[in-house]
Parts: structure tokens; sequence; C-alpha cells
């Protein structure tokens, strides 16, 4: 079986880490290695991730200075020995068949990435639904059709697996930016174009919690729109640069509607 790296940025969540944590540990694809990364907590997060730590050999903690998710995850994907990688946020939870399953239709499609759908939940309460169904694209195919009809999928990292040759190497590596938000927003796609096949699963297979504490989960900011809107720049330029127009003009309305936010903050 091959070895894969759950990677999982922790910052002040001592009231919903331990949901996370038992629900990657109840996985039944046991070959794993899971990263918790404590980006500098100021509660007892820390604590938490050592008492798991040293309870779960698959488990390793790094303590770092507080970064931000993108720092936190690089550090991950620094350390990481895994053949495959998966993202999980600390305040979320998976189905126990969330890796095997994904790696499962990984395998069976010859995919470098694999996808599954989510459920929002502001409760903590969620119901994983195993349909058992999945279909394959080509990456290509998958990139002149974003923000179709595929839009809840694509654009997140959390609810997929990779083949750890997507993220590059040296030079060529594919880092979160560091020191913003919606770092996903700048990375998906680029992943999405190192790979020839992406697998998908209409499984419910994640649990996303919404809460008000969270960076991307609050309410509005001048700060963060003018954030998003600068990350939707750089995926607009990258779809202009790969000549995908319909990508683009998908793009358009949801990048008005936030720099319309923009600059209702800005008069505030």
């Amino acid at each position: 079986m091959d070895l894969i790296s759950i990677i999982v940025p922790v910052y002040n969540v001592q009231e919903y880490l331990c949901a996370c944590v038992d629900s990657i540990c109840s996985q039944t694809y046991r070959e794993l290695e899971i990263i918790l990364i404590d980006d500098g907590s100021t509660d007892s997060s820390g604590r938490i991730c050592d008492r798991y730590a040293r309870h779960d050999n698959r488990i390793r903690v790094i303590h770092q200075e507080h970064e931000g998710p993108s720092g936190a995850r690089n550090a991950g994907l620094q350390t990481a020995n895994g053949e495959y990688i998966s993202f999980i946020d600390s305040d979320d939870m998976v189905s126990c068949n969330f890796i095997k399953r994904l790696y499962s239709i990984m395998k069976k499609r010859r995919a470098q990435i694999s996808v599954c759908a989510y459920e929002k939940s502001e409760t903590g309460e969620w119901s994983p639904i195993n349909r058992g169904e999945d279909y394959c694209i080509s990456s290509e195919k998958m990139l002149r059709e974003w923000h179709g009809k595929r839009k809840r999928l694509e654009t997140v990292v959390w609810n997929k697996l990779y083949h750890k040759s997507i993220f590059g190497s040296g030079a060529e590596q594919i880092y979160f930016p560091e020191g913003v938000i919606h770092e996903d927003t700048y990375v998906s796609h680029l992943w999405v174009k190192k790979a020839d096949t992406v697998a998908i699963t209409n499984d419910i297979l994640y649990m996303y919690r919404v809460r008000g504490g969270s960076i991307t989960k609050s309410r509005i900011t001048k700060q963060n729109a003018r954030q998003d809107i600068d990350a939707q720049l750089a995926r607009l330029s990258f779809f202009r640069q790969e000549g995908l127009l319909r990508s683009q003009c998908r793009l358009l309305p949801g990048l008005a509607l936030h720099a319309l936010a923009y600059k209702v903050k800005g008069n505030l």
C-alpha cells in the first residue's frame, strides 16, 4: 500500500480539533502519515496535537511561529513523505472512507488528482453519502469548464487527493503563496494543469464547517475583499495565458461582485 500524507494546519481550534483528528485516525485506509502543523496556537491546540501524537505513531507534530494557513501547509509539503498528499482543515471532518475512496478511484482511473463532494455544516452535524459513482475527465477539460457545473468541487484543495508529482520539485515546486487568504485560488488551477487526468466521485466524504471565527469563513471586510480580487486576477491571468476564453468569461461576474464589495467597504 502507498503511504499517504495528510497535512492539517492547526491554529486556535481547540473546540473542533479532536473531532477532526479522530475522523482522520479512523480512516479505513491505514497507511497514513498525519502531519499536524501547530501554527503558533495560543489556546490548547498545540497540546492536543502532542497528546494525539503520543497515542498514534502515524502522527507527527510541527510547532512553528504563526505564519497562516499557507505557511502551515507549505511546512507540511516540505516534510511529507507520502506518495500521495491530502489537505484537511482542522475544523472540518472526513468520512472514514475519505482516503480509501479517493485513492481507489485515482488508481482505477489512472489519475493524478481525485476529488469528492462535500457538505457544509454550521453545527458539525453531517451525513456522509456513498453513491458509488465516479468518472474522470482530462485536466484540459476541467480547466476549459472552470467555474461551470463543477464549481463547488474544483477550486478548493481540501476535498482532494494529489499525487506528489503535482506539486513539482526543486525550483519548480508550486507552493501556497504566503501572507494572503484565499490561497487555494492561487494554486488549485495550477495543480490541475500539472495533471493528465482528474477522477471525481459524487460521494459526500468531507464536512466543511462554516464558522464565524475562521479567516475565510467570516464576514467580508475591505481587506479580504481586496485579497480575493487579487487572487481572482491571478487566476484570470492564467486563463488568459492558456487561451481559455470561456473560463475567463465565467470568472468575470464573480470578480465584479468582489470589486463591488471592496468599493462598498472602502466607503463605509
